[in-house]
């Protein structure tokens, strides 16, 4: 039973009554406030966190020619890089990157469906319909199709990141990863 409990309210009406609610909707405001200040504690703690975990300490393993340590207590601590992509919302920068995949193999990567005017469904056995071409790419498969034409899974690289079709977004971090 926590402190805050409404088994104390009487459900009468008294003069004591609306004191009682006051007193309960004060807890509930500074319930309310608590909460507040540990989401934004939580996110100044996470935004030093990954400042730390992202520069500070990638560089100075970095520096000293490291990628893994192990510490006295028995906890490993390594850089891992890890990847992002994303691809612009906009049309014209979706149509770019599904035209960049089909030039270097891989427009399986691309699912393509043709939207067709409800008005044109009987002539679709005539030429000339009016068609709208939509294309809809998985970023996860984009992102390791990407990571294998760079040479980072193995392979021998095929292209540069400045080779990258205009919106896509790919981009690289390195980021500390602890171990117990």
């Amino acid at each position: 039973m926590s402190d805050y409990e409404l088994d104390d309210v009487d459900v009468s009406v008294t003069s004591g009554m609306m004191k009682q609610i006051q007193s309960h909707v004060e807890t509930l405001r500074q319930l309310q406030w608590e909460m507040i200040s540990a989401e934004e504690a939580f996110k100044q703690a996470e935004k030093k966190y990954l400042e730390y975990s992202r520069n500070v300490m990638p560089d100075l393993f970095k520096n000293n020619g490291l990628d893994e340590l192990k510490t006295q207590d028995g906890v490993t601590v390594r850089v891992i890089t890890k990847t992002n992509c994303s691809i612009n919302k906009n049309e014209n920068d979706r149509k770019n990157v599904a035209k960049w995949l089909d030039e270097h193999g891989a427009s399986n990567l691309v699912k393509s469906e043709c939207i067709v005017p409800v008005s044109q469904l009987d002539k679709l056995k005539d030429a000339g319909i009016t068609f709208e071409k939509v294309d809809t790419i998985n970023t996860n498969s984009v992102k390791a199709f990407v990571l294998d034409e760079l040479g980072q899974k193995g392979n021998p690289a095929t292209i540069t990141k400045e080779d990258l079709p205009k919106g896509l977004n790919f981009f690289q971090y390195d980021e500390m990863e602890v171990l117990v």
